[in-house]
């Protein structure tokens, strides 16, 4: 089976394409691991670079037992799995992992979400030399607003924004080098206001048939989503909610808008993504010079110093 790889920024809809995509009948999609798999990648010379059955079976039980694994909530049969892992073959255990849970659910085909795959798109691409990437992009003035409150976040807009533009861009010329084969980019927007188009296009990508259970995904968020994160998706087992489209243009200040339009424009431009149109802004000017004071908590170090 070929792999396939979603990714996209934090507050991007990461986790509402995770649920679409598991929903299909034919498609595992499990929750998140969150740079699990490449933490342990950057681990691997403490396991002997998998080069013994021995290396190979410690690193199957370090990864079986691994808290984000354990939220899949797969008996996995360890033996079974090491005895799928050729030596140095890290991409062998990824692949048993994740082909354990789709048997599990009596799947055919893996799908993986992690954000992370956004920064370390390149070191995946060649781990799985024919594997699927779809990049899921939102507005990064709505990323911006979706920061706010979020307990992960304390990101100010200029932050976001760099991060955001920097992150998605690099990921989207790299898909673009791989070819449409292997690179689809589809956006948050689409998705949730057309999302029967949207996933039937991604399941084209992935050799799959649109199926309507893709919208059906309600029930299974009780199962997946862990109780102690369930506030950070408090309408995940609604419909898609077309009200969170184009929210900066009712919430977001204008100098706040003028901040990220000046630092992400040309990304917002290349997604296709309009600006406000405003011009020069002394307010935005203003806001702009504290985020940047203020970005990485660099004001309070100052201060101390």
């Amino acid at each position: 089976m070929t792999p396939t790889f979603l990714f996209g920024f934090e507050r991007s809809g990461t986790t509402l394409l995770t649920m679409m995509v598991g929903a299909h009948p034919h498609l595992s999609c499990p929750l998140s691991v969150t740079g699990t798999w490449w933490a342990f990648a950057d681990r691997l010379e403490e396991f002997g670079g998998l080069r013994t059955p021995d290396d190979i079976r410690r690193m199957v039980d370090a990864v079986a037992d691994h808290e984000r694994l354990k939220l899949w909530k797969v008996d996995f049969d360890r033996e079974a799995l090491a005895a799928q892992i050729r030596p140095g073959e890290y991409g062998d255990l990824v692949h048993a992992f994740h082909t354990a849970a789709a048997e599990a659910e009596g799947k055919a085909a893996w799908v993986n979400m992690d954000i992370v795959t956004l920064f370390r798109f390149e070191d995946v691409a060649r781990l799985f030399p024919a594997a699927r990437f779809v990049q899921i992009v939102r507005d990064g003035r709505d990323v911006a607003l979706s920061f706010k409150g979020y307990r992960f976040g304390g990101l100010n807009a200029l932050e976001v924004a760099d991060r955001w533009s920097r992150a998605t861009v690099a990921a989207d010329r790299i898909g673009h080098a791989l070819g449409p084969d292997r690179y689809l980019r589809i956006r948050y927007e689409d998705l949730v206001g057309l999302p029967e188009q949207t996933l039937d296009r991604l399941c084209d990508f992935t050799g799959q048939a649109y199926d309507p259970a893709m919208l059906d995904y309600a029930g299974d968020v009780s199962r997946k989503v862990p109780d102690a994160t369930r506030d950070l998706w408090p309408i995940l087992d609604r419909p898609p909610q077309t009200d969170k489209i184009g929210r900066w243009t009712r919430e977001m200040k204008s100098s706040e808008r003028y901040v990220i339009e000046e630092a992400a424009g040309e990304a917002l431009d290349r997604f296709g993504y309009e600006r406000s149109g405003a011009g020069f802004s002394a307010g935005g000017e203003l806001r702009g010079a504290w985020c940047y004071l203020t970005r990485g908590a660099r004001l309070r170090r100052l201060t101390k110093r």
